[in-house]
């Protein structure tokens, strides 16, 4: 693992990013969650080297050791990933993202289709813009996603400052909050394997290092316009999503899979948001190494 790699692109900011798994083998970005970090992929290092697969996880503008960038919009992140690939030499990658990591997958094929050879979007964020965005939302999350869309910031900042000084001063609390507040699945993952809990609130600390200026940025972003219609986008992405998901609902995949002409879609039954990916890890991973979409 390296994870405190940082290069400086072409607008000045720098760009920190975490490299997992081999070193050597098939390149594919990582694109985290919403309030997590470059380091919220550790979990990855192992399947990945056991599938020669190298993990390029990058910290958002602001977050971790990334640069704030200004007046951000998702589709920057394109150019962010293409200045990084070229830096590191890759010609062509897959890409991937979670949750609040999906608008981020968009961004890059948007950008630079021709360079991508497969993507997919794990229990995606969805624009909030349809009716029903918010069904079947676990309260906590409806709450955020109200905050966010008020045009005042200050109880978003209150509640994403709060959310900071959980995470730091009570880390027991919060994973007990995982085990006996999500979805079953979930609570399960976080109950026997402890250190999955542990890993993501360290990667979510870090999404603090800087302040919460960067989360409340991203957070305002996902409520507002992305700039993106969808329906343009013919790239073939593979969507994943847990029947039993508390944070991204399956609806959330069905929108994507009505609105992205060549999407193709996964509902896996008992899982959630944390386990999904946990839990087949592989076979997302395996996907997106197969070249399918060469030319």
């Amino acid at each position: 693992m390296q994870t405190d790699n940082t290069i400086k692109i072409a607008d000045g900011r720098v760009l920190g990013y975490a490299e997992y798994g081999d070193s050597l083998g098939y390149p594919i970005f990582y694109f985290h969650g919403g309030q997590e970090s470059r380091l919220s992929s550790k979990f990855m290092d192992s399947k990945a080297e056991k599938l020669n697969i190298r993990i390029i996880s990058p910290d958002r503008p602001g977050v971790g050791i990334s640069t704030f960038q200004e007046n951000r919009q998702f589709l920057d992140w394109g150019n962010d990933i293409t200045a990084l690939a070229d830096f590191l030499g890759l010609n062509r990658y897959s890409v991937f993202g979670l949750s609040g990591g999906a608008p981020h997958v968009l961004a890059c094929i948007i950008s630079e289709p021709s360079r991508i050879e497969n993507a997919s979007i794990i229990s995606g964020a969805t624009p909030y813009d349809y009716k029903g965005t918010l069904k079947g939302m676990w309260f906590p999350v409806k709450l955020i996603h109200w905050f966010a869309s008020w045009k005042n910031d200050k109880q978003l900042r209150k509640f994403i400052q709060n959310d900071f000084d959980g995470l730091v001063n009570k880390p027991e609390k919060r994973l007990k909050q995982f085990q006996n507040y999500l979805p079953t699945p979930d609570k399960k993952l976080m109950t026997e394997h402890p250190e999955y809990g542990w890993e993501f609130i360290e990667g979510s600390k870090e999404s603090y290092r800087q302040g919460i200026d960067a989360v409340v940025q991203e957070w305002k972003l996902y409520v507002s316009d992305w700039q993106m219609e969808l329906s343009t986008i013919h790239f073939p992405v593979n969507l994943w999503y847990g029947s039993s998901d508390k944070m991204a609902p399956t609806h959330r995949g069905q929108y994507y899979k009505k609105k992205l002409a060549n999407s193709k879609l996964k509902v896996i039954d008992n899982e959630g948001h944390f386990s999904l990916i946990r839990n087949h890890l592989e076979e997302i991973l395996i996907e997106l190494k197969t070249t399918h979409n060469k030319e």
